[in-house]
């Protein structure tokens, strides 16, 4: 799920360069090679213009918290230009204790790190103590400060996502790629949705084959629906990354060679509007 590390939340707001794990930190890669890579290098081939990099380079990056332990994971932003929606786990430890000293950092040149806002009336958590990859995984978040000409990717409820869907995954920096990318660079991969089950809470999810690792909690979902990109969901589990039989294995739920999405719909969408409402 997330990879905890002082020095990655030290680089990550400083947009300083990451040591390399390179054959040390293991990843959930599925269906063979490793497809993730810098959005430069890929996005071309992705289908995205240079205005929809720069967009995405603007709204996504990094979410993360120093205390009481370091966590670190990805996000984006989510309605408006102040709030961010990214995966509910990053913010709490596995005691159930809350982190603080949180922030988000978009991943464009010379971006500041701006604090997150996680008390009580400035974040829309899916529960109390959200468990890591579950239904409730989801964190609506109010920036300290909006970004200044971000614009959000839109979502489209109406649309529901369906087996097939094409996505473009977004995450800050992952754990254990195979490929070098620089820190203020997004990693950008193309996957698919294989499964929609039907949700037993108040969210719905759904079921990929997108490669993921440690610290790509909370990356940003995108699809083309009727020509433009819209919010799909973000990542909230990333299945048995750590177990080296299941590198390049083919997408399989019952050995967990699957990756696991809310979507940005249903109650995470409700709780990203009254957010966004009680800002005025």
């Amino acid at each position: 799920m997330l990879l905890a590390g002082a020095a990655l939340l030290a680089t990550a707001g400083q947009g300083g360069a990451l040591p390399w794990l390179r054959n040390v930190v293991p990843a959930n890669i599925i269906d063979g090679a490793d497809e993730r890579d810098s959005i430069l290098r890929i996005g071309p081939r992705l289908g995205l213009s240079p205005a929809e990099i720069a967009r995405i380079r603007k709204v996504s990056g990094y979410v993360g918290c120093l205390s009481p332990s370091p966590s670190v994971g990805a996000g984006a932003l989510f309605l408006t230009n102040d709030q961010v929606l990214t995966a509910a786990h990053i913010f709490f430890e596995p005691s159930g204790r809350k982190r603080w000293r949180c922030f988000f950092r978009a991943q464009e040149p010379g971006a500041p790190r701006i604090d997150l806002l996680i008390e009580a009336g400035a974040a829309r958590f899916g529960a109390a103590n959200p468990k890591p990859g579950s239904n409730d995984d989801f964190a609506v978040v109010r920036l300290a400060q909006p970004i200044a000409d971000a614009v959000p990717f839109p979502v489209e409820p109406e649309t529901p996502v369906a087996a097939g869907d094409k996505l473009i995954v977004i995450t800050a920096h992952p754990a254990g790629m195979e490929r070098e990318v620089p820190l203020d660079v997004p990693v950008a991969q193309r996957c698919t949705v294989r499964r929609v089950p039907v949700s037993s809470g108040a969210t719905s999810f759904y079921r990929t084959d997108c490669d993921a690792s440690g610290s790509s909690s909370g990356g940003m979902h995108l699809s083309r629906v009727k020509g433009r990109l819209v919010f799909r969901g973000i990542t909230i589990s990333t299945g048995a990354w750590r177990d080296p039989k299941l590198h390049g294995a083919p997408y399989d739920e019952r050995t967990r060679s699957v990756t696991t999405a809310l979507g940005t719909d249903a109650a995470v969408l409700e709780a990203g509007k009254a957010l966004a409402a009680e800002a005025f």
